[in-house]
């Protein structure tokens, strides 16, 4: 009775064996399949001339005066020439200094999130770029431009149209964007449109100060002109006891 028992037992565990071994095999084809895509590509980073112990131990500190050395290099660089050098191309070209500001500096600015985005996709392939480029710009617009207006010892002349002008091809440039990485994913037509943005707002530079007067006459056509007291308006009518040839009497 026992023995039928088992070998009854025996015989259910063949018969299902088949199907767990058709289940296994599914699950490493399918596994295998996806293997391609859910392989993270290793950052290119180069290797560390110390070891882990090394820098525990205090080989930190050259990585530390390396960072320095390379600020220190920075900051002469721009000051010394390239700060110069894009002084002397809007003298040259005769630009306004609101749009020298949106062309040449902001490129020069932006430099450094540049060359971290392109380390970001090609060496150490991760989206640090994207945060980058979308948080400095946030950085520059409140932080910088209130820094200034608070840390300002004279009183600064500003008008609307800059901002509302950088502002509009900023949101554009955003609703852009965020169509364009809508499928985490960018192809060369999406790339093509970005470069196409910047080239059309670097030709809307060209007419910028026509459109500025344009706009400005459209929003200021109809407006009245305050006048804060009429009493210069009106004769002076000298009273004849006051008046200092009024015959005496």
């Amino acid at each position: 009775m026992g023995s039928a028992l088992l070998l009854a037992l025996l015989a259910a565990a063949r018969a299902v064996e088949p199907n767990l071994t058709d289940f296994t095999d599914y699950t490493d084809t399918y596994t295998s399949t996806l293997e391609p895509e859910l392989e993270e590509k290793t950052p290119l980073f180069p290797t560390d001339l110390f070891t882990e112990e090394q820098r525990r131990s205090g080989a930190v500190l050259f990585h530390v005066v390396g960072m320095g050395y390379m600020f220190v290099a920075l900051a002469i660089v721009c000051d010394e020439f390239f700060v110069p050098a894009l002084d002397v191309i809007i003298e040259r070209l005769a630009i306004r200094d609101d749009v020298a500001g949106a062309t040449f500096m902001a490129a020069g600015g932006s430099a450094p999130e540049l060359f971290t985005s392109i380390i970001g996709v090609f060496v150490s392939f991760d989206d640090v770029g994207i945060g980058t480029i979308v948080g400095s710009a946030v950085f520059n617009i409140l932080f910088v431009i209130g820094a200034c207006a608070l840390f300002s010892r004279t009183t600064l002349t500003l008008t609307w149209w800059p901002l509302f002008r950088d502002c509009t091809f900023y949101s554009i440039s955003l609703l852009v964007l965020i169509y364009c990485f809508g499928d985490s994913e960018i192809y060369w037509h999406e790339a093509l449109a970005l470069f196409s943005l910047y080239g059309a707002y670097v030709m809307f530079m060209r007419w910028n100060q026509p459109v500025e007067r344009a706009l400005k006459k459209l929003i200021y056509k109809n407006k009245v002109t305050r006048v804060r007291s009429t009493d210069q308006l009106m004769p002076t009518v000298s009273s004849p006891a006051l008046s200092p040839h009024a015959p005496m009497t």
